[in-house]
């Protein structure tokens, strides 16, 4: 029985020790990756409706960079300023109006241009990636309200994390000073027995 328990705390402490190690790389890599992102000047956006599926559909993360409007070519999806209350959208350039400098969009899905010409000024930047699916996390982490909390389950995570990697190395300090002991023990019970 006591086996039996010792397997088994074994089991979950190596379990223990994955996760632990699992949390802490995932909260180092995505804070390096939007650090870098951020670094760059590049800007991180979440795709809110299906107007550009299939190449960008509902919850895709789209990650932008500044762009000289110059340079922006038919077929580039580009992310810009729609209105006066600063709503964003990301369409491809259909037309590009050179001497007016405003660019003619559509998202793919849908079935005919946007209204109104995106002057060149309102142009965000030019999406480089999009990664389906994190834009609704996205959303969520970066949103004001939320930061709070977001900011404490990662801090809780990163100490529990390090936590446990303490009470693991502890843990496994006994254990191998205990081996050690036992290991002397058994000598020294054989040295008896050769003298005897």
């Amino acid at each position: 029985m006591a086996k039996e328990d010792s397997k088994v705390r074994e089991v979950l402490s190596v379990a223990a020790d994955f996760i632990s190690t699992f949390i802490t790389t995932i909260i180092v890599i995505v804070t390096v990756a939007i650090v870098i992102i951020r670094l760059m000047g590049w800007n991180m956006y979440s795709v809110d409706s299906y107007s550009m599926t299939p190449a960008y559909p509902i919850n895709t993360l789209v990650i932008v960079k500044p762009i000289e409007p110059e340079t922006i070519q038919v077929g580039d999806v580009v992310t810009y300023v729609l209105n006066e209350d600063g709503v964003l959208v990301t369409h491809r350039v259909t037309a590009i109006d050179r001497s007016n400098e405003t660019f003619t969009t559509k998202g793919d899905a849908n079935e005919s241009e946007d209204a109104s010409p995106v002057l060149w000024g309102n142009v965000v930047g030019k999406v480089v990636i999009g990664i389906r699916g994190l834009g609704s996390p996205l959303r969520t982490l970066t949103s004001e309200e939320h930061r709070p909390i977001v900011i404490g389950v990662i801090v809780g995570l990163l100490v529990l994390s390090f936590g446990w990697d303490i009470v693991s190395g502890q843990r496994k300090k006994r254990k191998t000073k205990k081996s050690k002991e036992e290991e002397t023990k058994i000598k020294t019970v054989r040295k008896d027995k050769k003298s005897e």
